[in-house]
């Protein structure tokens, strides 16, 4: 299972709730630009509007989780936010350094590329995005743009395109194209796919705006090779109602067990009935961030090592990592993980430890239904859980009801709205940026302790 890297992370973080500083880039900045000089029209001050940085999760041909698209989205319906403060974020948020490992999209206007704005960003997994659509520069314009951001050691990604024979040298210049699956009809999105596969085998083809698990299967069934839309988090209709996995359903019981606040003995009793459970809990009791001096050697000594609050919290992330783990259930995990951490760490007034325990659990079993193909009142049958726990999960009611859905806002770019349900909790909407890209920071770190992302 691999869940034993995740113990000094949930020791550490469970004690700190307090938002963390965003990750700070580990590299040194580039020159601004080989251009000749010139005035940047947003060199020229003005105030920016509160805004959140935004992630949209891509997905590859196997399910995982590969990389985020990032875009600034402004908190007030009217709100506006500059290419420059954007790209600024961005390297406050050290995506550089994400960038080393994982694909970072990063829209860039052409005049951005002049100034010298993605030098800082630089990286083996920065691609920048040109929409075609939004630019009036030309062809040969656009070509010299991508020749830039490919010198500066990134890749380059373009939307919006065509197979028009002024387009066609853009190809030779492009890593990544993308289209929309709603911009044109299917036989159409099929027929241009498979006319760039053909015009341009080297590239890859990214499809935006797919909504079920059906539509990426199509996607993929056409030769794409990234995925983005909000399908991931919905439930595959091709799995629904699927057996659940022995060691989830003991898992399960465990989680319930922990609940009712059973004897050590029923706990052992029940996780010696799966070896993978019994191996981990072992293992994570003797690891080094518990600072134990002899080494355990029974699972009765394990749990006390580890704590019930500890093993709940390892016990929900094991669900998603338990039995035949696809690409999807690490994918689904890693969303969890960043909204349960967001959930809890929420600058929120006089919320107390218990509470912020509570909504992290939420958030881990918010996506439990998506897991295990499940309609989530099925799901939560099986477990024993708080009345306020079961509210928000079936109903998005009761006092978290709110808290869950402001997670749901700021995922989904709804930041009037999340503005709007911050402020009716008590929390300053300005604080919501941080405190977002943090709880994604903080899932990052661990999921990078397995070797995951």
């Amino acid at each position: 299972m691999g869940l034993g890297s995740f113990l000094n992370t949930l020791l550490q973080g469970r004690n700190n709730t307090e938002p963390l500083a965003p990750a700070q880039p580990d590299r040194k900045i580039p020159p601004a630009s080989s251009t000749p000089a010139q005035t940047s029209p947003d060199d020229i001050g003005s105030e920016e509007a509160d805004a959140i940085l935004r992630r949209e999760e891509i997905l590859d041909s196997k399910g995982r989780l590969c990389g985020y698209r990032f875009s600034m989205k402004p908190l007030g319906e009217h709100g506006v936010t500059s290419e420059q403060q954007f790209f600024k974020t961005l390297l406050a948020a050290g995506i550089p350094a994400f960038a080393q490992r994982r694909l970072a999209l990063i829209p860039i206007s052409a005049d951005g590329v002049v100034f010298g704005r993605h030098q800082p960003l630089a990286a083996p997994n920065t691609a920048f995005l040109l929409d075609t659509r939004l630019s009036t520069v030309t062809s040969e314009s656009l070509l010299g743009r991508l020749s830039a951001i490919r010198g500066s050691g990134s890749k380059t990604a373009l939307a919006g395109i065509s197979l028009a024979d002024k387009a066609l040298p853009l190809l030779e210049e492009c890593d990544i194209i993308f289209l929309g699956l709603a911009d044109f009809s299917l036989s159409q999105f099929q027929k241009l796919a498979q006319n760039l596969r053909s015009v341009a085998p080297k590239v890859a083809l990214g499809a935006e705006g797919i909504q079920s698990w059906a539509e990426q299967r199509m996607c993929a069934s056409w030769g794409f090779d990234y995925f983005m839309g909000e399908f991931l988090a919905t439930t595959d209709e091709q799995e629904a109602e699927k057996k659940i996995d022995q060691g989830r359903l003991t898992a399960i019981e465990l989680l319930n067990l922990l609940r009712s606040e059973a004897e050590v003995s029923a706990l052992v009793e029940v996780a010696k009935r799966d070896p993978g459970i019994s191996f981990q809990l072992l293992r994570m009791a003797n690891s080094p961030a518990t600072g134990l001096v002899t080494p355990v050697s029974t699972l009765e000594q394990a749990i006390a090592v580890l704590g019930r609050e500890q093993l709940y919290r390892w016990l929900a992330v094991s669900m998603f990592r338990i039995g035949n783990v696809r690409g999807r259930d690490e994918a689904l995990l890693e969303v969890a993980l960043t909204r349960a951490r967001l959930l809890e760490t929420l600058e929120a007034p006089a919320v107390s430890k218990a509470v912020r325990d509570e909504l992290f659990l939420v958030g881990m079993l918010s996506l439990f239904d998506v897991l295990l193909a499940m309609p989530m009142h099925k799901v939560l049958e099986k477990m024993r859980l708080s009345e306020s726990v079961l509210e928000v999960l079936l109903h998005s009611s009761g006092p978290h009801g709110k808290f869950l859905m402001l997670a749901l806002a700021i995922e989904k770019g709804r930041m009037s709205q999340a503005s709007n349900l911050a402020a009716e909790l008590g929390i300053a909407p300005n604080t919501l940026d941080l405190t977002s890209q943090s709880a994604f920071t903080w899932a990052q770190d661990a999921l990078a302790q397995d070797g995951l992302s």
